[in-house]
């Protein structure tokens, strides 16, 4: 099942040659660092701590316990849950036992593991005993085989599930990780983990995550970040987040730094592990960046070890990546790239400060990059259009979906969904998604435009542009905005800022909505503009300026 069809051999052969691609995984990284730096710190969790050394020894449990439980070679696994220590652990054994790992993100609710369950053959599923993942259970276990098994992690068991902190209890005796393994490791160039979509479209879809492309992304973010077995990365939100997998599960390892997990993130609490443990590199979304500012007792830690905050799942603003830079004494660092293709851009702790705050870097080494117009003819530089990519760092298809990964990569090319443009200096600038675009009359607007200008407004700390439906012009803009705190904010206000920042009358938003806070995916990872799009229908539409809760 693992194999991925897209990859052909000359493909293989080809990144092979060139040095993108290798036959590691990630388990073999922290296998390698035990021998390396035996004693060194490799992950925190809370009160718990591993060393490289002890890493090992519990992966190799973990990944013998999967298969004294009956998990045959390239059966599937569900993973839901919040950041723990054996929740990573337990992703690295899967690797080991050739188990896939579908990586389900743990604020996905009934509906989206519905429609999960329903639609991939799950051998078993890991759940942390909470009341919503005893609902959870019971939707995994709906339809499921026989044979389905529930797994638990955390302090307490779920009710009727296999234990698998109690795995990390015993010993293996001398030999049985290899007499146990033998013969289950993934071959080369195999999909060892299965992500899901976020579902802002649809019905999630699911897509083959490769480690060959997630490595050799990794790699190119080892040069651009400078980094070093010295470095301490923390994850402030799920590790199985775009950005942040790739930071924490691929690149991390490859250098020997140490991981570090928040739980749940709240501004108090994740200060104080960024300064008991010496921070180096964190990884953030927007939304967090936000409430980390807000915090009043901010400048009260001493953070002076942070170097790098990297930041994903939307652009940063770029008056709030210039505060974050200013108060914390770090360099911000985005990425660009789809759940469906990998990463394809990132910023340089070398760049510029204008390209770090506004834009999303250079593509990574190797990649392949077109900016074509709506017929799919080649732009000159500097011209927007819409964005094509290939190369080392694309993962693979859509697992069981022949027709929908051939769709995608109709031209050869990845269609990414966005407007951008490459610069003189092979900088790569977004304009906004191609599917959120909005006609007025005719006209097109592309809402990022009208995003980064109201961020600009003092009294706004989020933003998000949408269209919607209007008898007379087929649609008009709404503008949805979080205000600072104190600060009071209507349509006249953010028009007559408009104004002043010299944007178009056509542009400017002709609904408000003040919400106090934004709708998020499913994966709260990114503003969910359907549901944006949703709360603007249910609300009068003769109105002009609505303050909407969302508490």
């Amino acid at each position: 099942m693992a194999r991925v069809a897209r990859y052909t051999p000359e493909t293989v052969a080809r990144y092979e040659q060139e040095g993108y691609w290798t036959r590691q995984y990630p388990v073999d990284f922290w296998q390698e660092n035990a021998l390396r730096f035996p004693e060194r710190d490799a992950l925190v969790f809370g009160t718990r701590r591993f060393t490289w050394k002890a890493a090992a020894q519990a992966i190799d449990r973990l990944a013998v316990g999967l298969v004294h439980c009956g998990f045959a070679k390239d059966d599937v696994l569900a993973l839901q849950a919040p950041n723990s220590a054996t929740l990573m652990l337990l992703r690295l054994a899967a690797e080991e036992a050739g188990v896939i790992s579908l990586l389900v993100p743990p604020t996905f609710s009934r509906a989206e593991v519905g429609a999960i369950a329903g639609r991939l053959p799950l051998a078993g599923a890991v759940l942390p005993n909470t009341e919503r993942a005893r609902e959870l259970a019971e939707v995994y276990r709906a339809g499921a085989a026989p044979s389905f098994r529930l797994l638990s992690i955390g302090e307490s068991p779920l009710p009727g599930a296999i234990d698998v902190e109690s795995w990390l209890a015993r010993s293996c005796a001398p030999g049985e990780p290899a007499r146990v393994l033998e013969g289950r490791r993934f071959r080369p160039y195999e999909y060892a983990a299965i992500i899901t979509t976020s579902g802002t479209t649809g019905a999630p879809r699911f897509v083959e995550h490769t480690a060959c492309a997630r490595s050799a992304s990794g790699r190119v973010y080892i040069d651009r970040l400078r980094l070093g077995c010295d470095d301490v990365v923390a994850a402030m939100v799920s590790v199985f987040a775009g950005n942040c997998d790739l930071v924490v599960h691929h690149t991390a390892p490859q250098v020997g730094a140490r991981v570090v997990l928040v739980d749940r993130f709240d501004p108090e609490s994740a200060c104080r592990l960024l300064e008991s443990e010496r921070v180096t590199c964190a990884v953030f979304v927007p939304t967090l960046l936000h409430r980390l500012l807000a915090y009043e007792g901010l400048r009260r830690h001493d953070l002076s070890s942070l170097r790098i905050v990297t930041s994903f799942g939307a652009i940063l603003a770029p008056e709030i990546a210039a505060e974050v830079e200013r108060v914390l004494g770090v360099k911000v660092i985005q990425g660009y790239g789809a759940s469906d293709y990998g990463s394809l851009a990132s910023t340089s702790i070398d760049d510029p400060q204008r390209v770090r705050l506004a834009g999303v870097g250079r593509p990574l080494t190797g990649t392949e990059l077109r900016i074509c117009d709506e017929h799919g003819t080649a732009l000159e530089p500097g011209v927007p259009g819409r964005i094509f990519a290939r190369g080392p760092h694309c993962v693979g298809g859509f697992v069981r979906d022949e027709a929908a990964t051939a769709q995608a990569w109709e031209s050869g090319y990845c269609a990414m969904g966005d407007f951008g443009h490459i610069d003189d200096e092979g900088y790569l600038w977004l304009s906004g998604r191609v599917r959120e675009l909005v006609i007025r009359g005719g006209q097109n607007i592309v809402p990022a435009e009208i995003e980064d200008a109201i961020l600009g407004h003092p009294g706004v700390a989020e933003v998000a542009v949408i269209g919607v439906p209007d008898a007379e012009m087929g649609e008009r803009v709404c503008a949805a905005i979080v205000p600072r705190a104190g600060a009071r904010l209507t349509l006249e206000s953010i028009t007559a800022h408009l104004g002043e920042r010299g944007l178009a009358r056509f542009k400017h938003p002709e609904r408000l909505l003040v919400l106090e806070t934004m709708p998020l995916n499913p994966a709260a990872t990114k503003i969910d503009k359907r549901a944006l799009r949703a709360l603007a229908l249910g609300h009068r539409t003769s109105d002009r300026s609505e303050a909407v809760s969302r508490a």
